[in-house]
């Protein structure tokens, strides 16, 4: 049976905590820091950040969110300086649930969209799978009587299209109890010390401290709830994904704003410059013999600075991501694959000390996954180089049994990595906490 929520792009499968998404985090910020040396019309950094938290009003909540919600308001007033409103949900209104949703959503995109603009959405309370596919429905509270009986449901698909010709960048953030197609539901600590919104606050005010000038991605904030946050449950795994199958690569930057009485404005020509309708976007890909060091990034980025100071147009050169070749992250897969089954093997042995010697020589067989027996028929060879001089690596003949688990855990989509040419896809990245 197929998933009843969409959560495009497997987000599952990609390893937050692996060494190239630290890395690729660490590179998006040094190259935000050597581009705000440059003299671009763009900033590599937000001038608007805006914040719309929803939560359920009391005479529908059976979760008590509304304190937890008034401290992360809190949290981004006074560390980001970010402006945030709180939007109670209530279907004592005549007005229907779902309509006044849309209305709060496309009024805050409407009044608060623009460019070099961040827009930040937070929803806490209970979320389920909806009648129709791909669709998830919120509700405030339950039934006494009728556990499967839901009251107050909104579909936030319906909402979150308004969100989508939105110029700015897009930050969903979902703390809910969360209930699967299955016969029991998993869902995330009510409010308290070991809730997500709670583990959500510390890292945010942990990061904004602990880095330099206040700036960390969405990676790093996921990390730190996650391996870090002193009372977040272990069997607790905040998700990130995104919610667009053609978003750009690259992770949304979190920074403190400076205080100021109003809105930074621009000038009319980088306005003239930021015209969506006139601007286009050129997409290189720079490959390297070798992992690129911090220092050669540095030092490439302040080259482009000069290089474009001649009045060439660009308005902002903007980090796509770091990865591995096509080939390394193959073989990276396959050597994954091996040692789970290798691990199992194991623990089928220990399980039945009798195990079929036969068993134990598989298991001393994986040991190098990348050097298969001759006798091996089903191993993954190495072919001459394709015709671009690129080796090849030839996974067709593997064994389906040797691959329980074929996703790649420090794998992206590779379509992420890319752009549409002519225009800009802007970012929409949610996260949210479910349990395993």
């Amino acid at each position: 049976m197929k998933p009843a929520v969409n959560l495009p792009l497997d987000p599952l499968t990609i390893n937050y905590e692996s060494q190239d998404e630290k890395e690729d985090s660490d590179l998006q910020l040094l190259w935000s820091r050597v581009m705000d040396e440059g003299s671009y019309t763009n900033s590599s950094t937000y001038t608007k950040v805006e914040v719309l938290l929803l939560c359920w009003a009391e005479s529908c909540d059976d979760l008590t969110t509304k304190n937890e919600v008034h401290s992360l308001k809190a949290t981004f007033e006074t560390h980001f300086n970010y402006r945030a409103k709180i939007e109670y949900l209530d279907t004592t209104y005549e007005q229907r649930l779902q309509v006044r949703v849309n209305r709060i959503v496309a009024a805050f995109v409407g009044t608060h969209d623009g460019p070099n603009t961040l827009l930040i959405v937070y929803y806490a309370g209970h979320g389920r799978p909806g009648g129709k596919y791909g669709n998830l429905e919120l509700f405030g509270q339950t039934s006494p009587n009728d556990k499967q009986k839901r009251l107050d449901v909104l579909v936030w698909n319906k909402a979150e299209k308004l969100l989508l010709p939105a110029e700015a960048d897009v930050l969903e953030i979902f703390d809910w109890s969360f209930e699967y197609l299955a016969a029991t539901e998993e869902s995330t600590k009510v409010p308290g010390q070991d809730s997500f919104t709670s583990a959500l606050i510390w890292a945010l005010e942990s990061l904004v401290k602990e880095k330099e000038d206040g700036r960390f991605t969405t990676v790093e904030l996921r990390n730190k709830i996650k391996l870090d946050a002193p009372d977040f449950p272990e069997d607790q795994d905040p998700v990130l994904f995104h919610r667009e199958k053609e978003s750009p690569a690259g992770r949304i930057m979190l920074h403190p704003l400076q205080r100021q009485g109003s809105d930074t404005q621009l000038s009319p020509k980088e306005v003239a410059c930021l015209d969506p309708f006139k601007r286009h976007t050129l997409t290189l890909h720079f490959d390297f013999g070798a992992n690129p060091s911090k220092t050669y990034i540095k030092t490439l980025g302040r080259e482009l600075n000069e290089i474009f100071r001649r009045n060439v147009g660009v308005s902002r050169v903007r980090w796509g991501g770091k990865r591995q070749s096509m080939v390394a992250r193959a073989a990276k897969t396959f050597q994954a694959s091996l040692k789970r089954s290798r691990r199992a093997s194991m623990r089928l042995q220990q399980a039945t000390p009798a195990a079929n010697i036969s068993d134990t020589k598989l298991s001393e067989n994986a040991l190098d996954p990348l050097t298969p027996s001759s006798s091996d028929q089903h191993s993954p060879q190495i072919t001459e180089p394709a015709a671009n001089g690129s080796p090849v690596l030839n996974l067709a003949d593997i064994s389906a049994t040797l691959l329980p688990m074929p996703l790649d855990p420090n794998d992206e989509d590779e379509g992420q990595a890319q752009e549409p040419r002519g225009r800009r896809k802007r970012r929409r990245i949610a996260l949210h906490s479910e349990s395993p």
